[in-house]
């Protein structure tokens, strides 16, 4: 039997430099092309979800693993529209079980839209969004979950088949592991049950489905978006004034 990689190591100086306080996701990240590296910070303007479907969009049709330890109402419904749309041709989400378990208000939905098939519960703390699609394969690892968080945010983006494969083999087999027993499914009707038994759950808090938008600022941008540096104004920008 093959020993599944753990590592890759790269030595290169290619790499995009993004760091942004207003901008979009489709803005910030730009063109996603074969080789492409990105790095950059953000003030949590956008989500994990908002630099996925930028990446379907990039890449797509895809088929989309995600890795995270919470998620969002209204995160997901934005995810099964996408899907609806025929963009995202197959979707699968690992989920912590622990925050799953608790939170029958987020983990309800998110069944209820995208189905029973769609999770696996694992003990699981990364943050990971692969994208395999017609037109390349992207991995992003990000201290974002599918939620919008007001709050500074790092992500990394590799449009690299070797990088992705990676962390496809890891996905799948926690995936494949999680499935072997019935307990991840009693889980996940379990939650769902508490879900339906709660009428106030079916919408869940207002406050969490749509974040307030970041302060307005005098200044809108940090320097281009190929070519940023980050300075103490830039530092200052991203703390708040």
């Amino acid at each position: 039997m093959t020993e599944r990689p753990r590592a890759l190591r790269f030595a290169t100086s290619k790499v995009r430099r993004v760091v942004h306080r207003t901008g979009t996701a489709a803005k910030v990240i730009g063109r996603l092309e074969p080789g492409v590296r990105i790095t950059g910070l953000t003030a949590g303007q956008f989500s994990a979800i908002d630099a996925m479907e930028h990446m379907v969009d990039e890449l797509g049709p895809a088929a989309v693993r995600v890795s995270t330890w919470t998620t969002g109402i209204y995160d997901v419904r934005r995810a099964r529209d996408i899907r609806t749309r025929g963009r995202i041709t197959d979707i699968r989400m690992l989920l912590d079980r622990g925050t799953f378990e608790k939170s029958p208000k987020y983990a309800g939905p998110l069944i209820e839209v995208l189905g029973i098939d769609a999770f696996r519960c694992v003990s699981v703390h990364a943050k990971v969004v692969i994208v395999s699609g017609e037109r390349g394969n992207a991995v992003m690892r990000s201290s974002m979950n599918l939620n919008k968080n007001l709050r500074t945010e790092q992500f990394d983006i590799d449009v690299c088949d070797e990088v992705a494969g990676l962390y496809t083999d890891w996905f799948d087999a926690l995936w494949e592991e999680s499935g072997r027993s019935q307990d991840n499914r009693t889980i996940i009707r379990a939650v769902y049950d508490r879900f339906l038994a709660d009428p106030e759950a079916v919408d869940g808090p207002k406050d969490t489905e749509r974040p307030a938008n970041p302060p307005k600022s005098k200044r809108e941008t940090v320097g281009r978006l190929r070519d940023a540096k980050f300075s103490m104004s830039d530092l200052s920008d991203l703390i708040g004034e």
